[in-house]
């Protein structure tokens, strides 16, 4: 009985001691996941980052009427004209794509000089009233964060305050605005 009970009691200083790497094994194993997963948070954000900066010369235009047989630049240097005012917009150089799913298909144009792109997007605001559109393009995450500012965008404008949106940011009176959950960065 007593060897027995020396025996069990071997055992169980060997699971305690078992029991003590485990812990620091634990310990260990978490500190690098959350190591790996502020690495991740990192290289996603960097990721997005890039994806917004090479989107920085495109606007999006919505509901423009299409056919079979269009050259998609000439018809938006046309709507350009007629529906924008800009003067000869044939010399701004766009290449162009068109996106899928929607009809008519949203045209997305790359413009080749910054300068005639936010020419274009400041002369936007003639369409109110239309179902035509102009929009920036964004990464999918960013388009995320602005649609859940957008409520407060427009709030703070109905209330006659200077609000802007700038990417992922709203800023109301020149002060960032912070949501009371905020996961943006």
């Amino acid at each position: 009985m007593k060897k027995s009970l020396e025996f069990v009691h071997a055992e169980v200083e060997d699971l305690k001691k078992d029991n003590e790497k485990l812990k620091k094994r634990d310990v260990e194993t978490q500190k690098r996941l959350q190591s790996l997963e502020e690495q991740n948070t990192i290289l996603n954000n960097r990721v997005i980052d890039l994806q917004a900066r090479s989107m920085r010369d495109n606007l999006v235009f919505y509901n423009i009427e299409e056919n079979e047989e269009e050259n998609t630049t000439e018809i938006l240097q046309s709507f350009l004209e007629s529906r924008l005012g800009i003067e000869n917009a044939k010399s701004i150089k766009i290449d162009r794509r068109k996106q899928r799913g929607t009809k008519p298909r949203a045209i997305l144009a790359k413009f080749n000089y910054f300068p005639d792109r936010e020419r274009v997007l400041s002369n936007a605001k003639k369409l109110k009233g239309t179902n035509l559109a102009i929009s920036e393009q964004f990464p999918e995450e960013i388009v995320k964060i602005r649609k859940r500012l957008f409520p407060e965008y427009k709030k703070a404008r109905a209330e006659g305050r200077r609000a802007k949106l700038v990417r992922d940011k709203l800023y109301i009176d020149g002060q960032l605005f912070r949501e009371a959950n905020s996961t943006s960065s």
